[in-house]
């Protein structure tokens, strides 16, 4: 048996405490570390400040209004099968609802200079890009109906078939763009979200908005069977905070979380 202690929980807690000086992000580096988690610039330098007129600790991040411009949020890795059941969420919010992009859950692949948002959609028309594999709730303002909505992929490969149970809307499958949540983007209204991943690779996604049916909390979006996404696989936890054009609105981050359990089996 491996030796062991009393410490069996890991992970990470950033509430963005703390008045520090406004600093910049630099595009296609390796980030900057901020405590446990690292800050890298997408497609552009993103300067960070931190908002001063409300309590609690909050980080913004505003782009130079490039298309693709935004900040990407990783955590380090967790491992379903040998971790326990892993958890990942955050408190976030942005300045306008007309140019926007997000991916928030876990992702297999995270290249620190320049991380690869998993899904970009176009209309109708879903681009999956291949950042291993990678489940959590995307959006983006190029869609014909804006919504964030939970979807899965395997190595840029959509998993539209995989089976749910129950979802937020009745579907059995992910379908071609994943479950929609049925929410709407606020300019200035703080929204949350939650991933966990089983030991059997079993995903539960839960998202929360004051325009959803649950006002006051999470709403449990869809659970994804077994089976689909390799529990075996190396996840960070990740939230990717874009536009989608050139309008460069400022993201917010009241926290950003992830949690799993201490491997204690013998190397």
């Amino acid at each position: 048996m491996a030796i062991q202690d009393e410490f069996g929980r890991v992970g990470f807690f950033e509430d963005f405490l703390g008045n520090e000086a406004a600093v910049t992000l630099t595009d296609a580096t390796a980030g900057a570390r901020w405590n446990d988690i690292l800050l890298t610039g997408i497609s552009g330098d993103v300067a960070m400040t931190f908002t001063v007129d409300e309590p609690g600790g909050v980080a913004a991040f505003s782009g130079a209004a490039g298309a693709g411009d935004g900040v990407g949020l990783v955590g380090g890795r967790f491992v379903p099968s040998t971790m326990g059941t892993i958890a990942a969420g955050g408190r976030f919010k942005v300045s306008a609802a007309t140019d926007y992009r997000a991916f928030l859950g876990w992702a297999e692949t995270v290249a620190l200079a320049e991380p690869v948002n998993p899904f970009t959609l176009s209309g109708t028309t879903l681009t999956s890009n291949d950042a291993g594999q990678a489940v959590g709730f995307y959006y983006d303002t190029g869609a014909t109906t804006d919504d964030f909505r939970l979807h899965a992929s395997s190595d840029g490969t959509e998993l539209t078939t995989a089976a749910v149970k129950p979802s937020i809307d009745g579907s059995t499958t992910l379908g071609a763009l994943g479950i929609r949540c049925s929410m709407t983007l606020t300019a200035d209204r703080w929204m949350i979200w939650r991933v966990e991943i089983d030991p059997d690779g079993t995903v539960r996604g839960y998202f929360g908005d004051e325009t959803m049916g649950n006002t006051l909390g999470l709403s449990h979006i869809a659970t994804i069977a077994a089976g689909n996404i390799d529990e075996t696989a190396n996840y960070h936890p990740v939230m990717y905070l874009l536009e989608e054009s050139t309008g460069d609105p400022t993201h917010e981050v009241d926290y950003f979380w992830g949690k799993g359990h201490r491997d204690w089996a013998d190397d």
